[in-house]
């Protein structure tokens, strides 16, 4: 099981994969004869993207201090009176 500490590290480590990948795109993208690698790295790219967004999700529903759960009992508390 991953904590949330551990997936923020993933994250920004995709986040910095992806820079670099962004990088090389552009760089190589007004080259004819890169067009083969361009496509490759543009689907490389959105499947990083992919796993971001994963990971973004998994971090909002990861309780820090408890106060996601206090939150939820508070809304569920009002809910009941």
């Amino acid at each position: 099981m991953v904590n949330g500490l551990q997936l923020l590290d993933l994250l920004r480590e995709t986040e910095n994969k992806m820079l670099h990948l962004h990088r090389a795109i552009d760089r190589v993208s007004s080259e004819p004869d890169f067009k083969e690698s361009v496509s490759v790295l543009t689907v490389v790219v959105r499947d990083y993207q992919l796993q971001l967004d994963k990971m973004k999700q998994a971090l909002g529903k990861i309780e820090i201090g408890g106060q996601q759960q206090q939150q939820q009992q508070q809304g569920h508390n009002n809910e009941i009176h």
